[in-house]
């Protein structure tokens, strides 16, 4: 088939030069412009063999912030009128990450080839996510791709926080766990075997806690205790791991029943959804399609099975808040932000909004855990290790009395 290279243009100043296979000129016109471009220059070219496509794992992934840097500094080149395989092959030498840097060569080839960005980023779903990809596409329809690569950072910019705030305030109640535990352990292990000794011969005369304590120390002690709780735990991660869907979506269903953390995961389930939700219909992306791409953003797979019925719901010509009502998971602020967003035909900024509102009450209650449950830990450990030292001291003091 003959080889035809071409000069075209996207958008008011974007120059794309590529090679592509094609029946004739004039089907090689008509394929430039289905893609969108604004054809410059095209002539057939002498056969010559097709570059191979780097080797590339399709299902590697990109940690999120080496994605949120090449997103950055992509948008940044792109508004600066450099022209998009220039950007590419830039941003593929600045790559620290070696499987990003092998997407990045692999995304110029295909647009070398007469490919979209967004055609050629959609070959990558683990790196780049249904969301990124249609943005991408609408701000190559709009020619706006240099907002939407922004957008698309900044909004990773807020996960990223999100997720910090989150782990910092989990990061002290944890440490005080592990250590807590670990102290008991060794306590139980070494400490108390050797101390108990002394009142082995007191028999049924010890006081129920100490008599307890021992009971539980020679449990932790010996060998076999440790080997049917490894085991145990082996079948048990054996299990989840063939069940590993079904395993998933117990436990998202039981966390949304917790304490504060349901509230906490619906909120930031409902943060999510409507942030994508409203990025995707503020960049004209139509409705259902919308809905389609937003979901799978929700990670929690029960939330995420609600919010699956919107589509058909939708394409019985229901307006979207009553859509919104029929499920469990919405509240009384999102349903009525929704309605006066659709009545004044602004209903991706009523989404943000909803989106930015949730955001701040997930921020809220993530310092209430975490100052509730700093205390807790406390308590907790304190109770645990004041039941040991009361256990040993008991008998001590009732010997002290006896020998009064």
């Amino acid at each position: 088939m003959p080889r035809f290279r071409y000069l075209a243009k996207r958008g008011p100043q974007e120059l794309i030069e590529g090679v592509l296979d094609a029946e004739s000129r004039a089907t090689a016109l008509s394929r430039l412009t289905s893609l969108g471009y604004i054809p410059v220059r095209i002539a057939e070219t002498a056969a010559e063999s097709k570059p191979a496509e780097p080797a590339v794992v399709r299902d590697g992934k990109v940690p999120v912030r080496q994605l949120n840097q090449f997103t950055r500094q992509f948008a940044s080149l792109v508004r600066s009128a450099v022209p998009l395989l220039r950007a590419l092959t830039i941003m593929e030498e600045q790559a620290s990450h070696p499987h990003l840097r092998r997407v990045i060569g692999v995304i110029g080839e295909d647009i070398r080839q007469g490919q979209t960005l967004s055609g050629a980023l959609a070959k990558f779903p683990t790196v780049f996510s249904p969301l990124y990809v249609s943005l991408v596409r609408s701000g190559e329809i709009a020619g706006m791709l240099d907002t939407v690569l922004d957008r698309l950072a900044a909004q990773a910019d807020r996960d990223e926080a999100l997720r910090a705030k989150l782990q910092a305030a989990l990061a002290y109640p944890l440490f005080v766990g592990v250590a807590g535990v670990a102290t008991v352990a060794f306590l139980l292990t070494f400490v108390m075997p050797r101390l108990l000794k002394l009142f082995e011969g007191f028999g049924s005369q010890l006081p129920m806690v100490t008599r307890v304590l021992l009971l539980v120390s020679q449990w932790c002690a010996s060998g076999w205790f440790w080997g049917i709780a490894a085991t145990a735990a082996l079948v048990l991660g054996v299990l989840f791991r063939s069940h590993r869907a079904k395993g998933r979506a117990l436990l998202d269903r039981l966390s949304l029943h917790l304490p504060l953390i349901g509230i906490l995961i619906r909120q930031l389930e409902l943060a999510r959804f409507s942030r994508a939700f409203g990025l995707l219909l503020d960049h004209g992306i139509p409705i259902l399609q919308a809905v389609e791409v937003a979901t799978p953003v929700v990670r929690n797979q029960a939330i995420r099975k609600q919010l699956a019925r919107l589509p058909a719901q939708l394409k019985e010509g229901s307006p979207l808040a009553p859509c919104l009502k029929a499920l469990a998971i919405s509240t009384p602020f999102v349903i009525h932000a929704v309605a006066v967003g659709e009545e004044s035909g602004k209903v991706s900024d009523a989404l943000l909004e909803v989106a930015n509102f949730y955001e701040r009450e997930v921020e809220r209650l993530l310092q209430i855990m975490a100052g509730l449950l700093e205390p807790a830990m406390i308590l907790a450990v304190g109770a645990v290790v004041g039941f040991i030292v009361m256990a040993v001291l008991l008998p001590v003091l009732e010997m002290g009395m006896v020998v009064r």
